[in-house]
């Protein structure tokens, strides 16, 4: 009864002097019975962006415009801009398939869609061909060049590219590497597993990578720094370290919170075949698989061990990352200006052991790293190949920016080699075979 009363009262008092006052009452009311240091303010959004085939026919487009096997779909005003995107992506995947050995059968359709400002979360389906591969591209409106579009559109080249090579392998429209299988009636759930996960995504992820070094050679100067932040894969040598040769058994089954690591480690394995045996060396394994009319993960063992003239697998299992002690972060534009940065790119320091390689050497927290040898670093992919490139030395030189000192060169000690496979011998398992999978069945949709 009382309650009520006091409610009532509230109310009352509402209609004198407004629900302001109201609030403010409870507000204090609430906060008068909490401890300072219990005190919270918390701020969240969560707007997600959308895009179905039912919600795209909606989106009013003038026209269209062709380049090769690429359609360029535009609203009002961005012809140009159309042309110009179906014309680079056509030269871009014919670079691709020259550099990969890959024929590129899926065909890419590109939707360029207005908006005032790009959205950051989204969430896309789309009704396809099964040789087709649709490519909404955001324009933000008032920077609607071709440059700023590619610039903007994190999914472009990397994404885009994986995608068109790793369905090209595997599909049922003249494909030779035969995917894994699933199907579920009533309850029961049955897989084959082919692994040829490893290549598939392997591949496809250098292409991407590929993509990427062609697309950022051409990204003008006041674009790169942006551009160059958009990169998936960031660890892909550290990852094959860990994973060494379970990555063969990877299942297109597994939705662990490892496929991240395998995912990286697949990319690791193929910078490393062509850092080691020449990049011509990818093409030679691709028209080797492309004389059969279909290939499984034994015939790629097989394949890519004979071309390599070495096991395949050995060479995976015995790769080795020098281990530095510290962890580490990108550095946007934003994050400098948040921790007072002076640098606007490289690699940020966020914490370092002491009793670590790269803390015995003297780098500290919130340094910026901006190259690794004769490497320079603009993103965390940058730092892994720069290391990489040292990994047959005894030691490397860090570059690095430190506020209020300068730049200044760190000599890197290197751990040797007996060292780092002894340390990664004892966690080299297969973390996918020691944990419940859920099934999931990709034959005409391929998703990194």
């Amino acid at each position: 009864m009382r309650q009520m009363l006091v409610l009532a009262a509230m109310a009352m008092l509402g209609l004198g002097a407004g629900c302001r006052t109201i609030n403010r009452g409870v507000t204090e009311s609430v906060l008068e019975r909490a401890t300072a240091e219990n005190w919270r303010v918390q701020y969240g959004s969560h707007i997600l962006y959308t895009l179905t085939t039912d919600t795209l026919t909606d989106v009013e487009f003038e026209g269209s415009v062709l380049s090769g096997d690429v359609v360029a779909r535009y609203q009002r005003g961005l012809k140009p801009q159309a042309q110009c995107l179906a014309e680079r992506m056509s030269d871009l995947i014919n670079q691709v398939s020259e550099r990969t050995g890959v024929v590129i059968s899926t065909r890419p359709t590109i939707y360029l869609l207005h908006f005032d400002q790009r959205p950051q979360n989204y969430a896309i389906t789309l009704a396809v061909e099964p040789n087709e591969f649709p490519v909404p591209l955001f324009v933000q409106v008032g920077d609607e060049s071709c440059e700023a579009i590619i610039a903007q559109n994190r999914s472009y080249p990397y994404l885009v590219v994986h995608e068109l090579v790793e369905s090209s392998l595997a599909s049922r429209a003249g494909g030779q590497v035969l995917p894994d299988l699933a199907w579920g009636a009533l309850g029961l759930q049955v897989n084959v597993n082919n692994y040829t996960r490893w290549f598939r995504d392997g591949l496809a992820n250098y292409a991407g990578y590929v993509a990427d070094e062609i697309v950022s050679s051409q990204m003008p100067t006041e674009q790169h720094v942006q551009y160059g932040q958009a990169l998936l894969h960031t660890s892909p040598f550290t990852s094959l370290a860990k994973v060494g040769d379970n990555l063969f058994a990877w299942p297109q089954s597994s939705v662990t919170r490892h496929e991240r690591l395998y995912y990286d480690a697949a990319l690791g394995l193929f910078l490393l075949i062509a850092d080691t045996y020449g990049r011509q060396t990818i093409p030679y394994i691709v028209h080797e698989i492309a004389q059969r009319e279909t290939v499984d993960g034994k015939d790629l063992l097989e394949i890519a061990s004979r071309v390599l003239g070495t096991d395949v697998k050995r060479l995976a299992e015995s790769f080795q990352m020098p281990a530095l002690g510290v962890e580490l972060d990108r550095l946007t534009s934003a994050m400098a200006l948040n921790r007072g940065v002076e640098m606007r790119e490289g690699v940020f320091v966020q914490s370092v052991k002491e009793d670590g390689p790269a803390g015995k050497a003297g780098l500290k927290e919130r340094d910026v790293i901006i190259a690794v040898g004769a490497t320079s670093v603009a993103n965390l992919l940058d730092f892994e190949l720069g290391l990489f490139r040292a990994r047959r030395q005894s030691f490397t030189t860090l570059t690095v920016h430190r506020q209020g000192v300068g730049s200044l060169t760190i000599t890197l000690p290197l751990e040797t080699s007996d060292l780092v496979e002894r340390r990664l011998s004892d966690n080299r398992r297969n973390p996918l075979r020691s944990e419940e999978v859920e099934v999931s069945c990709l034959i005409s949709s391929f998703a990194p």
